[in-house]
């Protein structure tokens, strides 16, 4: 016979499974621009990657890259994306920032996301004709400028020779057609908007020139929220994986989601290079980006591509 404690518990145990499962999901705070590389991320949401995982996240919007750093390191979110070099700079300088996950690559050739144009209308052939020429750059100091600067070497041009101006990527298009520049640095969606109106051509793909297939977004958080959040940080890891296959699984589908997101005219959406997202790390191409800064001077010292790819990012890394 059952005896009323023992029926009492058993009512417990029966119970306990439903308790587990009300225990609310952590939050994690993921700072996001509205850009297509960060897509992945609003998909991951609204497809439900990470409830499925366990996880409640709250996608916080920047304007641009420096305002969610500085969030970052404020504490206000717990994870960021950033292109690496980024990343790599200001850990020498002593910034604390561990790589969770590599998000995206460059293509192994043309058409990619950045390119160095001129005017459909200019005299110039190539980037050795571009020496002496006033070339328009969104960032300086940067894994970008690197790049540039690394395809015009690769180019028989010397970089020292020319006059980059800075430029914000977001003018650089009105600049170029009024004359007030020689040839830009843009990234996606101007290269799309600017070549498929016939206003620009491109002569240098420089991230995919530069270093093929090199990082160019990956996934930080401090160590300190690591140190209290693992477990939560590698179900953000899977989603975002489970993420980064879907997209790749339909490329109409992903290309809807990026106009959706985004905001831009989904015709645009459909004439872009779509984003090479990948979460597979080849340690010889961040290698090549580490190189790529200490030649250039944006980091001190040579670096080993190890000392970037956390235990979290390691079960992803292909290859030697």
């Amino acid at each position: 016979m059952f005896t009323r404690r023992a029926f009492s518990a058993m009512g417990l145990m029966a119970f306990a499974p439903l308790a587990r499962a009300q225990t609310p999901a952590p939050t994690i705070k993921v700072g996001t621009l509205k850009m297509a590389s960060l897509t992945n991320a609003w998909v991951a949401k609204q497809a439900g990657f990470f409830e499925r995982n366990g996880l409640n996240v709250e996608l916080v919007e920047f304007r641009n890259g420096n305002e969610a750093v500085s969030a970052h390191q404020g504490g206000a979110v717990d994870l960021m994306l950033t292109i690496p070099g980024t990343s790599m700079s200001a850990m020498e300088r002593g910034f604390d920032l561990v790589m969770i996950m590599q998000n995206e690559t460059a293509r192994e050739k043309g058409p990619d996301v950045g390119a160095i144009l001129v005017r459909a209308d200019s005299p110039f052939q190539s980037l050795k004709d571009l020496e002496g020429k006033r070339v328009a750059l969104g960032s300086v100091k940067s894994q970008y400028s690197v790049a540039m600067e690394k395809a015009f070497t690769l180019k028989g041009a010397d970089p020292k020779k020319v006059q980059f101006v800075e430029i914000p990527f977001f003018t650089q298009s009105d600049v170029l057609r009024a004359g007030g520049i020689d040839a830009i640095g843009a990234l996606d969606p101007w290269v799309t908007q600017l070549t498929s109106s016939g206003a620009a051509r491109v002569l240098s793909w420089m991230y995919a020139e530069s270093v093929p297939l090199q990082p160019v977004g990956a996934w930080y958080a401090k160590s300190a929220f690591l140190e209290k959040n693992a477990d939560a940080t590698k179900r953000f890891v899977k989603a975002m994986q489970k993420a980064i296959d879907y997209m790749h699984a339909d490329e109409d589908r992903a290309r809807k989601n990026v106009a959706a997101f985004t905001g831009m005219d989904p015709a645009l959406v459909q004439k872009m290079p779509i984003n090479a997202w990948s979460y597979k790390i080849d340690k010889s191409k961040w290698q090549a980006v580490a190189d790529m800064l200490t030649e250039n001077g944006l980091l001190e010292k040579k670096h080993g591509a190890d000392e970037y790819i956390s235990d979290y990012a390691k079960p992803y890394v292909v290859g030697p």
